[in-house]
């Protein structure tokens, strides 16, 4: 029977992974460049990241580039119906402010947005992990947030703390991702 290999972990390690969280900012910056393909794009960097911190697969950008392709077949419908629900929040956010009682239902209304962009990026990392049809793995994700409120609650801090990073800095926007994968990967259900 071979044995597994072990892997050294010293301080030269942490660099490599931050290292890999960055690479995979870029390259779902990069296969996000046509909208409709950023949740197959973020679903192909949670593949790779798992892929690379578990010592696993090819380089990085091979692996990333083969996920991509196998997550784009389902991904581009949940992209489009991910877009449709954006524009509805945005006209509801709207239609509140004018009317009364905008002061509850406004945060009610974005409440709710985040999560539906928690399980959003549950989903993505659901079909990284266990479920390539992106319907199932929404019901999965939807069952996760609901079953384990302290880890979606993690996945919330991390989508807010990578949009303050991109509202403070703009150009971070192109290796936010990488983390953000990071922290979908490590709030996964299966680790």
């Amino acid at each position: 029977m071979p044995k597994a290999a072990v892997r050294r972990v010293d301080w030269r390690t942490g660099l490599g992974d931050f290292s890999d969280c960055l690479l995979v900012g870029l390259l779902v910056a990069l296969a996000s460049i046509p909208v409709l393909t950023a949740p197959p794009a973020f679903a192909a960097g949670c593949r790779a990241l798992d892929r690379a911190r578990h010592g696993v697969g090819r380089p990085l950008w091979t692996t990333f580039w083969a996920d991509f392709r196998q997550a784009a077949r389902g991904g581009v419908a949940f992209s489009a119906a991910c877009g449709f629900a954006v524009a509805l929040a945005a006209v509801d956010l709207e239609v509140a402010r004018s009317m009364p009682g905008a002061g509850v239902l406004g945060p009610v209304l974005w409440v709710l947005a985040g999560v539906a962009v928690v399980i959003a990026v549950r989903t993505c990392e659901v079909v990284a992990a266990i479920e390539p049809a992106w319907r199932r793995a929404l019901v999965a994700a939807a069952r996760e947030t609901v079953g384990a409120p302290g880890k979606a609650l993690l996945v919330a801090v991390a989508v807010a703390l990578s949009a303050l990073l991109v509202w403070m800095l703009p150009v971070l926007a192109l290796v936010v991702a990488g983390p953000l994968c990071l922290a979908a990967v490590a709030t996964g259900a299966r680790r």
